[in-house]
């Protein structure tokens, strides 16, 4: 029994230092998405609720938008930290590259929310949103 016991241990070491090493970008890129994931969870919450037409339930999540945000602004700033800041245009390409390999679902969520599908028009002078039964309707329009 004692040997085959040594032989479990002799073959888990083995095998974690023949596992490839990841560099500092993957190591980054699988913190961050650790970082991410409660926000983008909270973020598909949001688009389910508002595609349900519950926008009311939405309005009261604000709270808990603003905690998660704070918790993955502070955990962000731990990453920095702890493997620096990822400066230059090389640099940010192979970090990008890294997290599309890691967490490509937060990817696509970023991506998206940094080009929204929202037009200009539908915003308010101080950034508010125009909710769809206060914008004119099509006929008014010349």
């Amino acid at each position: 029994m004692k040997n085959s016991i040594k032989i479990i241990v002799v073959f888990a070491v083995l095998a974690a230092s023949c596992a490839p090493k990841k560099d500092k970008y993957e190591e980054f890129a699988d913190d961050l998405c650790v970082c991410m994931t409660p926000m983008a969870n909270f973020q598909k919450e949001i688009t389910a609720m508002f595609e349900g037409g519950q926008q009311d339930s939405v309005m009261a999540m604000m709270a808990k938008g603003q905690k998660i945000d704070e918790d993955g602004q502070a955990c962000i700033a731990a990453l920095e930290k702890k493997h620096g800041k990822i400066e230059g245009e090389e640099a940010e390409n192979k970090a990008m590259d890294a997290l599309r390999k890691v967490c490509p679902e937060i990817v696509a969520l970023m991506e998206e929310s940094a080009a929204p599908s929202m037009n200009p028009e539908d915003m308010l002078e101080d950034g508010e949103m125009i909710l769809p039964e206060e914008m004119p309707a099509a006929e008014e329009e010349q």
